[in-house]
């Protein structure tokens, strides 16, 4: 059901997109694209964020070396 929701839902945004480009004419696409462009730069955002948390994490549970290099060696 939920699915289903989720899929009315977008399928509802899609046509308020698409009656929003032809009252708007030759500005239509410009402003779509403005839209999309911007979801997109946050979206990127937020899964950079994502990734740099999971990195974090991970490198919080790994255990501490005593070596102090970048390798496992320890040397530079």
């Amino acid at each position: 059901m939920k699915l289903l929701f989720k899929f009315g839902l977008s399928f509802v945004l899609a046509v308020v997109a698409i009656v929003l480009g032809v009252l708007l004419g030759d500005y239509g696409p410009w402003y779509l694209s403005w839209v999309l462009g911007t979801g997109l730069m946050i979206l990127v955002a937020a899964v950079g964020g994502v990734l740099f948390e999971a990195q974090e994490d991970e490198q919080a549970q790994q255990p501490k070396s005593s070596g102090g290099g970048f390798g496992a060696s320890g040397s530079r």
